[in-house]
């Protein structure tokens, strides 16, 4: 429907074509499902099962709030823009400075963290130095990027498809072997280490905006297509991580994958290290064109300068020797995504009030419990990440 009556969309200087809700729903899913994933079942092991489960669905509600109220402020505002732009409209100059530092490191440590995930993974698949295959990796991911949004959304929505059925596919084999003397254990003393990690394998804001600009038509339908690319995630952790923390116990390893293949042999190994290596590529693809789009749309720098900078620096870091997968984990997804979600809260109670267009089919009920909810949640993950990294 919203082909024929949108047949193209001007977006970002460049005519695309629209996408459908189903499309809408693989581009939020697939940036989420990412290297966080393999981080998930290590921090619930670490806690016991039950708080980390417990940590999944709240957080996941949480994270559902705040991207229906970054969906409400992209409805609300005439223009394209990403993050950065979004609070420069609405919060100002330096508030959009401050959200550009934290989208820009943040996103640079997440492109980071899914090269060392991809190389691990590579190298757990076919053996080898996973610096080399990390640099292969990146090189056919840099294609993809300097590609575009619609090479992307389009191999996203292929790879998401296949890492939800091969997430499923292990969870299910690994019920038979699964302890239930591993589902009693709780450790409270560490109760707060899963907060950045799953809170960095929920993210997806970027997304929120690309799926806005290229599903016109329907408030309702994009609406839809948020609540289940959001939900679609919550569910997948959860499956994955009481198979992979009710197998594997205490001895699950920081990357899920490697773990699991030394358990149960080259057959396991091969096909869970497949799956790390999808799930991280579609992060690292949508990511990577949610950032260089931001630097085009928010900051007018040109495209292809855009694309060397977001291409190179996170090779760069990796080449200096930043190879440690979950502190990187932990780092971007408790402080800068914490920072994050802080801006985009207050964001959106300005937007709600001041906003360019109605959104009269959007809007969300209990917006200041919604804002509240969001505020104080991100806030106690970014104090905690900053004393664990003082005391680090």
């Amino acid at each position: 429907m919203f082909e024929k009556e949108n047949p193209v969309i001007l977006q970002g200087g460049v005519f695309k074509k629209p996408i459908g809700i189903n499309s809408a729903v693989f581009m939020i899913t697939g940036m989420t499902i990412g290297a966080g994933i393999l981080g998930i079942p290590y921090v619930v092991a670490q806690v016991g099962i039950w708080i980390g489960l417990a940590y999944i669905l709240v957080l996941g509600i949480v994270m559902l709030c705040l991207n229906l109220m970054i969906g409400e402020i992209t409805v609300r505002t005439k223009n394209s823009f990403q993050l950065p732009g979004l609070v420069g409209k609405y919060l100002g100059g330096p508030a959009k400075i401050v959200m550009s530092i934290i989208i820009i490191l943040s996103g640079l440590g997440t492109l980071l963290a899914y090269l060392v995930g991809e190389g691990e993974s590579l190298s757990g698949i076919f053996g080898g130095d996973p610096a080399w295959w990390t640099v292969i990796f990146w090189t056919i991911g840099s294609i993809l990027i300097w590609r575009g949004l619609q090479t992307v959304k389009t191999a996203e929505k292929i790879l998401s498809i296949l890492v939800i059925g091969i997430i499923l596919g292990l969870s299910l084999a690994f019920l038979p072997h699964v302890q239930v003397v591993n589902f009693s254990y709780l450790n409270w003393s560490k109760f707060f280490l899963p907060y950045g990690v799953i809170l960095f394998a929920l993210h997806a804001s970027p997304s929120i905006a690309e799926a806005h600009a290229l599903l016109p038509g329907s408030q309702r339908h994009f609406r839809k297509a948020l609540v289940i690319g959001t939900l679609i995630p919550v569910f997948v952790y959860i499956i994955f991580a009481l198979a992979v923390v009710g197998v594997m116990g205490k001895e699950t390893t920081e990357i899920a994958t490697l773990g699991l293949g030394n358990k149960f042999g080259p057959w396991v190994r091969i096909f869970a290290n497949v799956f790390a290596v999808f799930a991280m590529g579609t992060g690292f693809m949508g990511l990577g064109v949610a950032l260089k789009q931001s630097l085009v749309w928010d900051w007018k720098i040109p495209s292809l300068l855009a694309t060397i900078l977001v291409i190179l620096t996170p090779l760069t870091f990796f080449m200096a020797g930043w190879r440690d997968f979950v502190s990187i984990l932990g780092v971007v997804g408790g402080l800068f995504l914490g920072i994050e979600a802080i801006l985009m809260a207050l964001v959106y109670w300005k937007a709600k009030k001041s906003g360019d267009l109605p959104a009269d089919r959007y809007s969300l009920p209990l917006a200041g419990l919604l804002t509240a909810l969001v505020f104080v949640v991100f806030t106690i993950a970014t104090v905690v990440s900053i004393i664990g990294i003082v005391n680090f």
